[in-house]
């Protein structure tokens, strides 16, 4: 999955030139927490709710009919192209503590952003979330061809996989192998599981 298939493309932007007040405006009437500052198309800061609060104490609340947003704006703004995936987006929003990213194309130009909503919305859809069927954790050693075993086994008592992941905590030699099979009955494949020798430490029901 691709950043430009979880972005908000065209987003409503305003200009440098414009008042605070017009910026606290636009995040109110939207629910942003954000929005991207746009000159000529192009992409030259953003403002936050952060900077607004910030520079109210230093001018005052009265400042916001006075003071443009390019003044006060985040300028060092941190972007990202449509044909990134979107784990970088997560990367970037976590590490550097941005609620949106700007999307801009190979000009520059603003072409859409995704926000902190539009990631989680992604890892419902990722996770597979939306289909109904049955979540089963398993414990496993880190070892090559481990997936390819379980991913045998689900085929062999007929069932489907809606969504499958793994994690092993850094530095240690076992973790889980999340598997959501698109079944409510899914006791023939846990049996299967456990026969084969894994150790089944989870299972729940997944709904629509």
């Amino acid at each position: 999955m691709f950043v430009r298939d979880i972005m908000t493309p065209n987003p409503v932007s305003i200009h440098p030139d414009a008042t605070v007040r017009e910026g606290i405006c636009i995040m109110i009437d939207n629910s942003f927490e954000a929005v991207p500052v746009r000159e000529n198309g192009k992409i030259v800061g953003i403002l936050t709710d952060w900077d607004v609060l910030v520079h109210s104490g230093v001018n005052g609340s009265g400042y916001v009919d006075t003071v443009k947003v390019s003044q006060i704006m985040t300028s060092d703004v941190i972007t990202i192209s449509p044909d990134e995936i979107i784990e970088m987006a997560a990367y970037h929003m976590y590490f550097h503590d941005v609620d949106a990213l700007p999307v801009v194309n190979k000009d520059d130009e603003l072409v859409g952003i995704v926000t902190q909503s539009d990631l989680f919305r992604a890892f419902v859809t990722f996770m597979g979330l939306k289909t109904k069927g049955t979540r089963i954790t398993i414990d496993v050693a880190d070892r090559p061809g481990v997936l390819a075993d379980i991913t045998r086994i689900v085929k062999e008592v007929g069932m489907s996989i809606a969504s499958l992941s793994t994690f092993v905590p850094p530095d240690k030699r076992r973790g889980n192998v999340i598997v959501r099979v698109k079944s409510c009955h899914a006791k023939p494949l846990v049996d299967r599981l456990v026969e084969k020798g894994y150790w089944v430490v989870h299972v729940s029901q997944v709904w629509e």
